[in-house]
């Protein structure tokens, strides 16, 4: 059986990752990725959470359930809230340092057997507080 996981990324064009937290960004871009090295775009999703204040965890629930078919929260900054994702829930965080959605999608998948073996972890209903940082500049 074909291996994946789901990531959603958070994008006001589509095109480049938002610079912002991720609660902070107009629309959610949706990805599985595949043990194939394939990828396939599932749908965009809205943000109405978006005027919320940062540490509210209304904020974070309301994204959260959004988001609940989604395995990997992507962004490019490690917010408060990321840290409390990776602690408290069944979603995996992950921070990238490149901005267009294109090399974000070729970076994840070059390191889905580390992210694949995170999303298994924490399906079996682990918690812990890795957050893998990736860059491209390998």
């Amino acid at each position: 059986m074909m291996r994946k996981f789901r990531i959603c990324i958070g994008s006001n064009d589509g095109d480049i990752m938002a610079e912002t937290h991720m609660g902070d960004t107009r629309t959610f871009y949706c990805y599985d990725l595949f043990d194939s090295t394939d990828s396939l775009f599932v749908d965009e999703r809205v943000n109405h959470a978006i005027d919320m204040e940062h540490a509210q965890s209304d904020k974070m629930k309301s994204i959260v359930a959004l988001l609940e078919d989604v395995d990997v929260f992507v962004a490019q900054q490690k917010s408060p809230n990321f840290i409390k994702i990776a602690k408290q829930t069944r979603y995996q965080p992950v921070v990238v340092f490149v901005e267009k959605i294109s090399d974000i999608l070729a970076l994840l998948q070059s390191d889905f057997e580390k992210i694949y073996s995170l999303v298994e972890r924490r399906r079996s209903g682990e918690f812990f507080d890795t957050i893998p940082e990736l860059s491209a500049d390998v």
